[in-house]
């Protein structure tokens, strides 16, 4: 898969799911660029081969007892779609973000 050209890069510290709802969210910051809705994220399988996933809300999420903000990025999936997600285990790495990419 051709490698997409990045418009930010958001830095992941984790990941979980929410299945009932079909929802897929990562949370992290944004480290440099631009993130927005219906854009896409790029998760990498390896270094020659990754997924891209459309951005379906991005929300902004304050935790306490830290001054840090962060960002909650949902995706939509099947609950095929799910299980890839989970089993990548995605967490303390950076992920590109792009204008293109496929659902």
């Amino acid at each position: 898969m051709q490698k997409k050209i990045a418009e930010g890069q958001f830095e992941v510290i984790e990941s979980f799911a929410i299945r009932r709802r079909n929802e897929f969210f990562l949370i992290g910051q944004l480290k440099e660029g631009t993130i927005k809705e219906q854009w896409f994220i790029n998760i990498p399988f390896n270094s020659t081969l990754a997924m891209t996933v459309r951005i379906n809300s991005i929300e902004d999420v304050e935790i306490s007892n830290e001054q840090n903000k962060y960002k909650l990025i949902c995706v939509k999936g099947d609950s095929e779609m799910l299980d890839l997600l989970l089993e990548l285990k995605i967490g303390s790495e950076f992920l590109d973000i792009s204008i293109d990419g496929e659902d």
